[in-house]
């Protein structure tokens, strides 16, 4: 268990983060949690900092964090007014942006970007918030990655095929397709996608794609297709989530 503690000023706000950051890497966070981790401790601090003391009179703040059973825990306490999450209402994130109220956006970021989050209040201990991040387990070593270039259309798409049915009958279930070097997809080539994203599901694997330009990934969007694949902005961020659900960028 490693803490640090700090006058609860907006000075103190880089040296949380670098602390965070060096927690993180230490706990073997991608950089994808790392950064989620940022920015909750951020918004938590800054929430202390500005409403818990009073500005002439900062108090401490103190922020420790630890490993437990693959749980990347941090706790952050403050002596400042008790704080009741129960009374800040949720921020209103549907309304357009001249009519929304201010406040509450803070804590959604908080309760959004970790996994569990916990608020407690005692006189003697003060406010504690228990943030918590599940450590993934690293990059699986099964996956097959896949380069993919030029034109992906009704020429190209049925290769494509084939390269990948090549690799499944090889024992491939999970598949990456690499599309940075990719500049154009027709719907022939969607189609080819599909129908190799059900061959791996039907087989227990799963398909990703990492690496899209942005007209390409244009047609996702265009198409509704964004919804269907897991699409990844970096082979690493798609590699680490083989196995952990359908994530698209």
């Amino acid at each position: 268990m490693e803490s640090i503690t700090l006058t609860a000023d907006l000075d103190a706000l880089a040296r949380i983060s670098a602390f965070v950051t060096e927690a993180a890497e230490l706990a073997g966070l991608d950089e994808r949690a790392t950064w989620q981790v940022q920015l909750a401790v951020d918004e938590a601090a800054t929430n202390v900092i500005q409403h818990a003391y009073d500005r002439d009179e900062p108090g401490d703040l103190t922020l420790t964090w630890q490993c437990e059973d693959n749980q990347f825990v941090l706790e952050l306490r403050d002596y400042g007014r008790q704080f009741d999450p129960q009374n800040v209402p949720p921020p209103d994130i549907s309304s357009p942006l001249e009519e929304r109220q201010v406040g509450g956006l803070g804590l959604y970021l908080i309760t959004r970007l970790m996994d569990e989050v916990r608020f407690d209040f005692n006189p003697q201990g003060g406010n504690v918030l228990t943030m918590i991040k599940y450590i993934t387990p690293g990059s699986r070593d099964d996956v097959v990655v896949i380069p993919v270039t030029g034109r992906v259309d009704a020429v190209t798409a049925p290769q494509l095929t084939r390269d990948v049915h090549e690799r499944i009958a090889l024992g491939a279930r999970f598949v990456l397709l690499e599309f940075g070097g990719v500049n154009f997809l027709s719907s022939s080539g969607l189609r080819a996608l599909l129908l190799i994203r059900k061959e791996l599901m039907t087989l227990g694997g799963e398909l990703r794609l990492a690496l899209l330009q942005p007209q390409v990934f244009e047609v996702f969007t265009l198409t509704g297709f964004v919804q269907v694949f897991s699409i990844h902005p970096t082979l690493e961020e798609a590699q680490h989530a083989f196995g952990q659900g359908r994530m698209h960028s």
